[in-house]
Parts: structure tokens; C-alpha cells; sequence
């Protein structure tokens, strides 16, 4: 679970192996990780399951905090770096296509909830 550009999403790895989606100039994708060394990393957070406040009504949704791999501190050109999935080095590489789709999807409390956790993890390093 990322948040980043006030959207929660749901990413298809753990956070340190979600690789760019760059295409090489050798036409394969890019091997390296978005979370990248000498970048600035998010933090690890205890949240509620939706932006909203929890004395408000809605759907029968749990009450536990989840951990959400925090990137709203970030300046934005980061989180929207994060958000296009690329390395440093491809983020400013405008005109480079990309070889796959991001794979972020929205978070939805409902259908993810088999994904959430309920407690940070032992050892959230911040680099690989």
C-alpha cells in the first residue's frame, strides 16, 4: 500500500522491488528500482482504511489502522515520479517510452482488504 498524490494504491510487489517501466535503449525494460539509492524514501505510517474521519458513517469497513508506505511528504515531482514508476534517470528522460504499464491500482478498502496490514513491517528499510 503507497500513498502518494493523495490517492492510495495497491502495488504488485513490495515497495523496494517496483521497477521502472522505462524501455532501454537495448529495447527491454529497465532493471532498476523506482526506490532508488540517493533518492529521498517515503515512511512507513499506521492509517485508517479511508481518508476519512472514522466517526463517520459508511460501509462496514474494519477499524484497524493499515500500513501505507507514506510518500505525501515527498515534493511532488517525486510523488509524480513514483506515480509514472520510474528511475531517476528515466524520470528525466522525458521522451523515453515506456516498455509496460505502471502497475499501481487504486486502493479500494473493500476489494483489497486480503492485502492490507494491520502493523508496520519488522525492518521497512528505506533502500534496498
Amino acid at each position: 500500500m503507497v500513498q502518494l498524490l493523495y490517492t492510495r494504491y495497491v502495488a504488485a510487489t513490495p515497495v523496494e522491488d517496483i521497477q521502472c517501466v522505462a524501455q532501454t535503449i537495448r529495447r527491454t525494460r529497465c532493471s532498476a528500482p523506482v526506490l532508488a539509492p540517493g533518492t529521498t524514501a517515503g515512511r512507513w505510517t499506521l492509517m485508517p482504511p479511508t481518508p476519512h474521519r472514522r466517526g463517520t458513517q459508511q460501509l462496514a469497513l474494519p477499524n484497524a489502522d493499515i500500513a501505507v508506505y507514506d510518500l505525501t511528504r515527498l515534493s511532488y515531482s517525486e510523488q509524480k515520479r513514483w506515480r509514472t514508476q520510474r528511475c531517476p534517470a528515466h524520470a528525466a528522460a522525458i521522451t523515453t517510452p515506456d516498455l509496460v504499464l505502471a502497475d499501481w491500482e487504486p486502493f479500494d478498502p473493500l476489494l483489497h482488504h486480503a492485502l492490507t496490514a494491520t502493523r508496520l513491517p519488522a525492518h521497512p528499510s528505506p533502500h534496498p
